[in-house]
């Protein structure tokens, strides 16, 4: 009796093998059908930055014991090559599959997707039985993930270059100063993961890389996106003098055209100066041989500081770091005397901030140059200089 079971038993097996031979050969199972998918649905959105895991189910198959394998693929694949290929929950046999955000954001960066974007992903399932496997290329479905727009490690330098930037060579990124709204409060320290120019830009191209030899895209939204090696070029906006702003924090940028850059004094009488400078490259206004007024004859008034003055009709005041400078007459003893810190213009009052030559009769009846250095080349902080000569 037994041995005719054992008979029994290795006939079914030699079927069995003979079956499966012959199903590997046909590339399908008379017995496995590809599985309707369930969910997630069709075009399925999801946000990686939630951290919230997405759930794959289908339908079990009628085919006896089986496990399930979930195949991911770009919008064009054809899971002949998966990007990806997850074992379902219970080591393949239940008919469903729980992905963290973690893996999901893995898959979408083997399927091409960058930091920021939103990316379309293909799923199905193959089911597999023995040697048996079928996938049905057309039962399908897609999901869109959207990866967070982050960059890590954060930059510590960045610069332009292309045929918009000036004199088509790199131009360095500073630290970006923020900008104080309130009399006597100055703000001398950086924006952390903030960064700044003031350069020349016209018509052309430029690319943004930092110092990890990573490109970014400024996208139109305002958002910043890391396209890691992909040299990204971006379009110049209309020739002319601009303000630069890149923040990783937040992952924007923002760009801001520069009307004008102005010398304001105010002598002891009459109304105010504002004398346009002029551009000279590298974040550089300069004045020269300026035959201010600073005297009615019998009182002086030297005080002074800089406008800058955007396209959009907002304003800066470029100006001394104290809401009113006491110690003019010895300049030299106060490192940051001839620092420029940056206020908006409206906030404080017309005389705050102010700087003054050394005594109440230098420049008086002189020609004065003044020159701002809004890079952090010529220093390591925004500055200002000055010189007086006679006529």
């Amino acid at each position: 009796m037994k041995h005719i079971l054992y008979l029994f038993t290795a006939a079914a097996l030699a079927f069995t093998a003979a079956a499966c031979d012959s199903d590997e050969s046909n590339g399908q199972s008379d017995t496995l059908i590809s599985p309707e998918l369930y969910f997630p649905r069709d075009q399925y959105s999801i946000d990686t930055s939630t951290g919230l895991s997405l759930i794959f189910e289908w339908a079990s198959s009628s085919a006896g014991s089986v496990v399930y394998q979930v195949l991911f693929d770009t919008e064009e694949g054809d899971f002949s090559n998966p990007a990806y290929v997850a074992a379902s929950d219970s080591n393949g046999f239940e008919p469903s599959l729980e992905l963290e955000t973690t893996t999901l954001s893995t898959i979408v960066s083997l399927c091409g997707g960058l930091p920021g974007q939103t990316k379309t992903i293909k799923w199905t399932v193959r089911t597999i039985q023995g040697n048996n496997r079928t996938v049905d290329p057309q039962n399908f479905r897609t999901i869109q993930v959207t990866l967070p727009n982050t960059v890590d490690p954060m930059p510590s330098a960045l610069s332009i270059e292309g045929t918009a930037t000036e004199n088509g060579s790199a131009v360095k990124l500073n630290a970006a100063l923020p900008i104080g709204t309130t009399k006597g409060q100055h703000i001398a320290d950086r924006e952390p993961g903030a960064m700044e120019c003031f350069t020349r830009l016209s018509e052309g191209t430029f690319t943004v890389k930092d110092n990890l030899d990573r490109y970014f895209a400024l996208e139109e939204s305002g958002t910043l996106r890391c396209t890691y090696d992909e040299v990204t070029e971006n379009m110049a906006p209309d020739a002319g003098i601009y303000w630069i702003y890149v923040n990783f924090n937040t992952m924007t940028w923002s760009m801001k055209k520069i009307a004008k850059v102005e010398f304001w004094n105010h002598p002891w009488f009459g109304a105010a100066s504002q004398v346009e400078m002029t551009y000279t490259g590298n974040g550089v206004w300069e004045i020269v041989d300026f035959a201010w007024v600073v005297t009615n004859g019998s009182s002086n008034d030297t005080r002074y500081y800089f406008i800058a003055t955007y396209d959009d009709e907002s304003a800066e005041r470029w100006s001394f770091w104290d809401d009113d400078c006491r110690n003019n007459a010895t300049p030299e003893a106060d490192p940051k005397f001839y620092n420029i810190y940056r206020f908006t213009h409206g906030s404080i009052g017309e005389w705050d901030h102010t700087w003054k030559s050394k005594s109440d009769s230098e420049g008086v009846g002189q020609l004065a140059t003044f020159r701002v250095h809004m890079n952090n080349t010529d220093k390591a902080d925004y500055y200002h200089e000055r010189s007086f000569r006679d006529k």
